[in-house]
């Protein structure tokens, strides 16, 4: 299974809608995802799982791996991981 690494997309606030994803770069390093969250985390999620809410400083970081433009005044954005079947 290959995991792939996108950016959930909702409207502000928490009863905003899901609007969609943003792709993540497949060269982001997974090392450098897990040290954004490492002391967010209850138990270590070394291959980054699970789903992380971005705050702006995490965004900024982030923002080089994403080719659109992220604007944290006007949407909330979520790491988050899913796997693909790997067809070989």
């Amino acid at each position: 299974m290959k995991l792939v690494r996108a950016i959930e997309v909702w409207e502000k606030g928490m009863e905003g809608a899901f609007i969609g994803h943003l792709a993540i770069a497949e060269t982001v390093p997974v090392a450098f995802l897990f040290e954004l969250f490492a002391a967010e985390q209850d138990q270590p999620d070394p291959e980054m799982k699970l789903s992380y809410l971005l705050d702006a400083p995490r965004i900024e970081k982030i923002q080089a791996f994403v080719a659109e433009t992220m604007d944290s005044n006007r949407f909330d954005f979520i790491l988050t991981a899913y796997g693909l079947p790997d067809y070989q």
